[in-house]
């Protein structure tokens, strides 16, 4: 494929705004009947959409929650592909995925999480989505919702920060088909085939689609001599059938099957040398004639803005050289089944039932670098996987009444499938070390069980409130043998664990009609997030001293989280339905807040292994403010723009590296007032958010129509750890997109994504340097010293400008 110039191609889109400028005050200056009438598809007044936030069809400027809804019309003018680019045009929604597309990391009003379970969950047709979400594409997507606050009492578990649900095309509904073939720099490439049909009076119909995606290595690795990072490639088909026996009754039944293959992706350390603040002060001795030892736990830090790194290093040869797929593999397939019977009298019954299976396989160097860590135990894989299914039925009543409501039942099994795994310990290429895979039978089960309401109560014509509440119970366990190897030495470790959580949630709302246009609301909401457990206590190969210690730390459960949510709103209508103001006010108080502590564990050959730990040891509140407006100020235009500020203050939150940080003792506990990280901002939060849209959609004078689309999105800094030191930089990202569709069949589009290649990293994380030992004094009541390592820090890149042509045809 011939190369196409960067700047030439952002060149050519600025031409084409202009264009889209000039012609706009030609037609506004002219009445010449020469002059063609604006496109089809051009704005002159906002969409009017319907959402299903609660479980019931309602209108979006009348529903009392803060929603985000794009339609299908958007994600086709603005190109949009995956939940990356809906999070970026939604206001307190920051998602990315620095470390692969598996390592999903959604953050909704400054609810973060180091790791663990996401603290908001994706749908897809109301369907809970176990695994990785940023692969699927929104194709044949009729609209996304995206609700933030606590969405418990509605969706149910793991939606304690919000929920995001993709809502399909009835299957027949617009028949006809579509071909889609594009292409790009970084051997981008797209090809999709869609085609939908139904009987003559649409009671039956039918989609099928085939779609393609993905690109070449993105960034060179100097360890392999090759680009052979940040490569991702999906392919997907789907099949759906809906069926109206009768005008009562409604069948649709769908399934998608969907393989995705990713190189691994691009990181690097930031290097211990590089460290700039509470640096190491070494004593001058060796702990036994090998390890330097420090005056205290410090062990050095990053103060600052991560640069984003320039050279990678990734073992990626030494995975294949041992037969190893170096990245990521995902096969996946979701399943549903929809009954809708609409009574006479307005009731509605609806059963969803789904099954869904998905196999994951990852290879992954985890530090960063060309270094052996541990031997080769930082180069390892897994492949691990999962099913569930779900039944869900609901009966609501008219709506239309003057009391209405809704009552269902949940239930949700999720299984964990055989898998296998190991790492590179002691492999040395070109191979003469042969690889240990140890299978694993892990007996992981899931069951969550609910019963949920909702009553909605038309005080009059002004007052309208409702109550919604959910009870649900948690049935998790873990266990298994885990098994690991150490050199010629195999271990097992039996373990066996079991909670249930059992909560309920409730949201009140009341809202207030103060003219056709204008709706206020208020609304208070409890959400919770399941517990858990730390099976890494239970690793095989930990010394059993080791595994006592944190056991009796308390690190083998974590308990459930816990926020109320208050929230204050309005959503309105102007200037006769051009222009939308929504906006509001909320407070966040979260407790037995789930966060990350770290350390290194001793393991039976005498090495080290640092590892997480999720604990409850956190409150947080968060204040925030949301705005989302649109206007089309003149035919054919429609600006936007989505701001949010999001306060996420820590309360309290105890960690033994914050006191090994701020702390004037070398040895210092949890009881010391160091430990303590409250009044510091929560980590990976942008305190500010905001996007910028502008589209235009017209005409040439021989009748071509056209859409030109820009959307700029900046988020202002974000705090790796709860200590606020390091840090990464504020980020302005801008798309461009050109459509130009000469007949209605026939559309070409031109686009760039970061067109002014901003190159602030995507994610970074906390680790350590394997390479660096130090001998450290020892976390009283312990006496002596403890082997640690350096503190360093792992950076991944942002992409870069990224460019290409895309052909659709409809038939």
């Amino acid at each position: 494929m011939k190369t196409i110039k960067p700047d030439l191609l952002c060149a050519s889109i600025a031409f084409a705004l202009l264009l889209c400028a000039n012609n706009a005050a030609a037609q506004s200056a002219e009445a010449s009947s020469a002059t063609p009438a604006a496109s089809n598809d051009a704005v002159s007044s906002l969409d009017k959409i319907t959402v299903t936030a609660r479980g019931v069809s309602e209108p979006l400027q009348q529903m009392p929650l803060p929603i985000t809804a794009m339609s299908e019309q958007t994600i086709e003018k603005k190109g949009l592909t995956d939940v990356r680019d809906i999070a970026n045009l939604s206001p307190s929604f920051s998602f990315k995925s620095g470390y692969g597309r598996g390592f999903d990391r959604p953050v909704i009003r400054g609810m973060s999480n180091i790791q663990g379970e996401s603290n908001a969950s994706f749908f897809i047709d109301g369907v809970y989505v176990e695994g990785d979400i940023s692969s699927y594409g929104l194709e044949n997507i009729q609209r996304v919702e995206v609700i933030r606050g606590p969405q418990s009492a509605a969706f149910g578990r793991r939606t304690f920060s919000g929920a995001v649900n993709f809502i399909t095309k009835r299957p027949g509904s617009v028949p006809g088909g579509k071909v889609t073939l594009g292409v790009g720099n970084y051997g981008q490439e797209k090809m999709g085939l869609f085609y939908s049909g139904s009987n003559d009076d649409g009671s039956f119909g039918y989609d099928i689609s085939l779609n393609k995606r993905g690109n070449d290595g993105v960034f060179y690795n100097q360890a392999s001599g090759r680009k052979d990072l940040n490569g991702t490639e999906t392919l997907s088909g789907m099949a759906a059938i809906a069926w109206s026996p009768t005008e009562n009754l409604d069948i649709t039944a769908r399934v998608m099957k969907q393989k995705s293959r990713d190189q691994h992706f691009a990181a690097a350390r930031l290097g211990s040398d590089n460290l700039n603040c509470y640096l190491p002060e070494y004593t001058g001795g060796l702990y036994f004639g090998l390890y330097p030892i420090l005056e205290s736990r410090r062990r050095g830090y990053y103060c600052g803005d991560l640069k984003s790194p320039s050279d990678y290093a990734i073992n990626t040869k030494e995975f294949e050289a041992a037969g190893y797929f170096s990245g990521r593999k995902t096969d996946l397939l979701r399943t549903s089944l929809v009954v809708d019977y609409l009574f006479d009298n307005g009731w509605n019954l609806t059963s969803t039932s789904a099954y869904n299976k998905n196999e994951t396989y990852s290879a992954s160097d985890q530090d960063y670098s060309a270094i052996r860590g541990y031997g080769g135990a930082f180069e390892s894989f897994a492949n691990t996987g999962l099913k569930n299914w779900s039944q869900d039925i609901r009966l609501s009543t008219d709506q239309n009444l003057a009391v209405s409501g809704m009552v269902g039942a949940y239930y949700y099994h999720q299984q964990a499938q055989p898998g296998w795994g190991g790492d590179l310990t002691g492999f040395v290429l070109p191979g003469n070390k042969s690889v240990t895979t140890i299978a694993t039978d892990p007996d992981d089960k899931t069951v969550n069980k609910a019963i949920y309401g909702l009553i909605n109560w038309h005080i009059n014509d002004k007052w309208t409130t409702s109550l919604e509440g959910r009870y649900a119970r948690d049935e998790i366990s873990k266990g298994g043998v885990d098994t690991r190897a150490l050199g010629t030495s195999i271990y097992t470790q039996a373990y066996a664990l079991s909670e249930t959580f059992s909560s309920f949630t409730p949201r009140w709302t009341l809202s207030y009609q103060a003219a056709e246009n204008v709706n206020v609301y208020g609304l208070v909401s409890k959400g919770t997030k399941p517990g858990g457990f730390n099976t890494d206590v239970y690793r095989a190969d930990f010394l059993e001293t080791e595994r006592d210690a944190l056991i009796a730390r308390g690190l083998e459960t974590f308990k459930e989280e816990e926020a109320i949510n208050y929230e204050l709103g309005i959503k309105s209508d102007w200037l006769d339905g051009t222009l939308r103001v929504n906006a509001n006010l909320y407070q966040i108080d979260w407790t037995n807040q789930q966060l990350t502590e770290t350390g290194p564990v001793i393991r039976k050959n005498g090495s080290l292994f640092a590892t997480s730990y999720t604990t409850n040891v956190g409150e947080s509140r968060i204040r925030g403010f949301e705005l989302e407006t649109q206007w089309a100020f003149a035919k054919g235009w429609l600006a936007s723009l989505a701001y949010s500020y999001t306060d996420a203050e820590i309360l309290k939150f105890l960690s033994q590296d914050q006191a090994d940080l701020f702390s004037d003792s070398n040895a210092p506990t949890l009881a010391d007032p160091a430990a303590n990280a409250a009044g510091y901002t929560l980590p990976r939060v942008p305190k500010n958010k905001a996007t910028l849209g502008l589209m235009y959609d017209g005409a040439f004078a021989n009748g071509w129509q056209y859409t030109a689309n820009m959307d700029t999105t900046y988020e202002s800094r974000r705090y790796v750890q709860v200590d606020n030191l390091a840090s990464l930089a504020p980020s302005t990202r801008t798309n461009f997109r050109f459509s130009l569709r000469p007949t209605e069949q026939l559309q070409v589009s031109a686009y760039v994504t970061n067109a002014f290649n901003d190159r602030t990293p995507e994610d970074a994380q906390r680790t350590i340097n394997p390479d660096a030992y130090v001998a450290i004094p020892a976390v009283p009541p312990l006496t002596g010293l403890a082997v640690s390592n350096l503190r360093d820090f792992g950076v991944t890149p942002s992409l870069p400008r990224m460019y290409g042509v895309e052909v659709s045809y409809k038939f």
